[in-house]
């Protein structure tokens, strides 16, 4: 084994002689003739957008180029088809539209609705205000990233086994059940990869001797310690744990670098994210064009719907809220060489992580830090945008805001402590798309003034916006908007539908905001929180966090009701009075939404199933010597839903021989149960099995079937990906957040009524029970 390099602490790093970055900026723009002529564009656009105009020229002005966004986007497949030089035209022509009405709204905005009335109105107005120029800045940041993605292709490895890098697979786990932890080490083992290049190390932080050594964690460490070593043993991976918990994820990944591994590269992979047999194949490559990349990401696909898509039943309807990111976003970073190590699913140059001290951890999302460190050293980075891992997302609304709070909090820690403009040796335009991925989690501030912002003039009669006609709403704000929305359905539309971000982070800002303030306070205070995964729930509760979305929906039937009685009082008043009502009207809406997602649906399945229908999976039931053609309809580790043209008796054993096509078609035989039957109205009869592996082997083979394929997980994902119209999209947002916030309350109805029974029980029972003396 090499010996590691990887330094004793973590967070001492390799001393670099490097200019300043400011120096570094200057001389990127000075240097690249494209960039000065490109920074020139910009004043000069933003110059034009601010010249005085008529209001009837400024009014046919965005008319027009609203229609044009319009066309742009009514006919996004077409461009999306489009020569490549030529859908990048339209790309960019809609993005300068789309930023030139803004930019013309903003002009007007400072110019003629702030001014100085009293203190509270002032700093009332210049909040909004700010939250407003938040929005815009990180609208037109997105609009820089994806401005023009790229789809890679992968490198062919060399056929010679001895050319190819040594790597080592790490997958770091706390907590997880070791059932789960046996699907990931399963698919690991048998990653398409020779043999003697490849380990597979699982990274045990929940057996340490920190914590066999705890009195009141001692058993349950031992036990863990002994049954995943075990499991280590059977399927063919190395056991590994450390002395001490320190430093969580990083610390522990960083432990098995130090002390285990001596691979050229390393897969790091999370307990719950199961990968594909390609995963090296189709990654590999990318290290060996290019001696200076230092990481390779591929998306993060899961198998089962967040608390939202759950709830609000959303999830086999619509993209999934991460697509987004990880079906374009990455792309566009990637073109700015700033697409960034996302904690799982990538593989990594051990060299360059040696140069760092291994994976950083001075914030707790050290995969972003780690990433943005290397970036700055003038390494490289490359997305690879097939999904080839199968992962599972928080199931309750609880753990979701753990997940996303810590991702807020690490964030905002790399703003204030390693900021993108202080890095050295980053390109101004790596410096612009790491702003817009840090700066963006600074939402919950703007998302909560935007919810305020009405009650400052309806309830307390602020003047946080000059009093103007409703024709400037027409000529300005209303222009401003439509076109963020079009433009954003122009760039994201087919991974997420118009509205829906903007529910994600209603429901995120509430309980995000204080852990982000608390990070501005002391930015070296967050602690690392596990996400909980794999929760199962038993029934249909109310979340514990949902108290906030209530008074929410409350707060904005008042403000609605203050509006009405505001256009009876002060009817001179009309335009601000329609604007902050519109704002309240929209609150509501989403107040509404949020509450429908608060009612947690029960989910008491032990494996969710990944659908099959899509492709083409050669399949016989075998029962004694009959062969009974079937279509794989779903499938998961634990079972299949086939379709047949006739029933079986329950009671009977079956075989399932079934085609895996991760294993390029090779047919295997899974012992099974059939469980379940019954008869569909095309005639048809519908079955289910239950898969009862008597060997090793089988588990492999399920394993291989279920998860292996990337190509299904890249169908599947495809088939929700549909864009939709704005209208449309405000319907489905209106329609779904009525009809589930009428769920909870009759939820709450049916609580309310069992609890008066059981106190009117408790009261009356004595009475009723007492016989009358004789």
């Amino acid at each position: 084994m090499r010996v590691a390099t990887l330094q004793q602490n973590q967070h001492q790093e390799t001393p670099v002689v490097t200019p300043s970055p400011c120096r570094e900026i200057l001389r990127d723009i000075l240097h690249r003739p494209e960039m000065a002529v490109w920074v020139l564009l910009i004043f000069g656009f933003v110059w034009l957008a601010y010249q005085p105009i008529t209001s009837n020229a400024q009014t046919i002005l965005v008319t027009s180029f609203l229609g044009v966004l319009l066309l742009i986007m009514w006919n996004m497949k077409r461009v999306e088809q489009a020569p490549t030089a030529l859908a990048r035209f339209f790309l960019l022509l809609a993005i300068a539209l789309a930023a030139f009405i803004s930019f013309r709204y903003f002009s007007w905005r400072i110019n003629y609705t702030i001014s100085y009335h009293d203190i509270f109105s002032f700093v009332g107005a210049l909040l909004l205000l700010g939250a407003e120029l938040y929005a815009l800045a990180i609208y037109l940041l997105g609009a820089f990233v994806n401005v023009w993605p790229i789809h890679r292709t992968p490198p062919p490895l060399p056929t010679d086994p001895a050319k190819l890098p040594t790597v080592d697979i790490i997958i770091p786990s706390y907590n997880e059940d070791p059932a789960l932890l046996e699907l990931t080490l399963l698919a690991a083992t048998q990653v398409d990869y020779p043999r003697e290049r490849l380990k597979v190390y699982l990274c045990d932080d929940g057996g340490t001797v920190q914590r066999r050594e705890n009195p009141k964690l001692s058993k349950q460490a031992w036990q863990r310690h002994l049954e995943l070593k075990a499991l280590c043993e059977r399927v063919g991976a190395i056991y590994v744990t450390r002395e001490k918990n320190e430093h969580a994820k990083a610390g522990n990944i960083n432990a098995a670098l130090k002390d285990h591994c001596s691979g050229d590269l390393v897969l790091v992979l999370d307990a719950d994210h199961i990968p594909t047999v390609d995963i090296l194949r189709n990654t590999v490559g990318f290290f060996l064009r290019d001696p200076k990349l230092f990481l390779v990401q591929t998306p993060h696909y899961f198998i089962n719907p967040d608390p939202l898509e759950r709830n609000l039943r959303t999830y086999e309807l619509m993209p999934s809220e991460n697509e987004m990111f990880y079906n374009v976003i990455q792309h566009g970073l990637d073109f700015w060489n700033a697409s960034f190590f996302c904690g799982s699913a990538a593989l990594l140059r051990r060299s360059c992580l040696d140069e760092i001290g291994g994976i950083a951890g001075d914030t707790i999302t050290e995969d972003a830090e780690t990433a943005m460190t290397l970036h700055g050293r003038g390494y490289n980075s490359v997305y690879y945008g097939k999904p080839m891992i199968a992962g599972l997302q928080p199931e309750t609304f609880s753990g979701f805001i753990v997940q996303r709070t810590r991702w807020a909090q690490g964030m905002v820690q790399i703003f204030l402590m390693k900021n993108p403009w202080t890095q050295p040796k980053m390109r101004i335009t790596q410096r612009l798309a790491y702003t817009s991925s840090v700066f963006f989690w600074f939402f919950p501030f703007a998302r909560i003034i935007f919810f305020l912002a009405p009650a400052l003039y309806l309830l307390f009669s602020l003047k946080i916006v000059d009093a103007f006609l409703p024709a400037d709403l027409l000529a300005y704000a209303l222009p401003h908007v439509i076109g963020a929305i079009v433009l954003s359905n122009i760039l994201y539309g087919h991974t997420r539908w118009p509205f829906i971000s903007e529910l994600y982070e209603t429901i995120q800002s509430v309980h995000a905001l204080p852990a982000i303030v608390n990070v501005l306070k002391s930015p070296r205070a967050p602690s690392f929180a596990v996400t909980p995964k794999g929760e199962r729930l038993e029934e249909d509760f109310i979340s514990r966090l949902a108290m906030p979305f209530y008074v929410m929906l409350i707060f904005n039937v008042v403000l609605l009701i203050a509006g009405v009685i505001r256009l009876h009082v002060v009817p001179e008043d009309l335009g601000i009075i329609l604007l902050t009502m519109a704002l309240a009207a929209v609150n509501l809406i989403y107040a509404l939404a949020a509450i429908g997602i608060m009612l947690e649906k029960s989910q008491k399945r032990s494996a969710y199933r990944i659908p099959t229908q899509w492709v083409d999976i050669p399949a016989t039931l075998r029962v004694g010597e009959e062969q009974l053609p079937v279509h794989v309809v779903d499938i998961s580790h634990t079972g299949a839903r086939l379709r047949a043209h006739k029933g079986l008796p329950l009671t009977e054993a079956v075989t399932l021989n079934v085609a895996v096509p991760a294993w390029g078609g090779i047919t295997v035989t899974i012992p099974s149960r059939l469980v379940r039957r019954h008869d569909t109205t095309d005639g048809k009869w519908e079955l289910g099995v239950l898969f009862q592996p008597e060997t090793l082997a089988d588990k492999r083979a399920i394993v291989a079937l279920v998860y292996g394929d990337s190509d299904l997980h890249e169908t599947n994902q495809r088939q929700r990906q549909q864009r939709i119209g704005l209208a449309e999209g405000f319907a489905f947002l209106m329609r779904t957040a009525f009809k589930h916030a009428t769920e909870n309350f009759r939820f709450l109805t049916r609580i309310f009524v069992r609890h008066l029974r059981v106190r009117a029980h408790r009261l009356f029972a004595p009475l009723i029970s007492k016989k009358p003396a004789v």
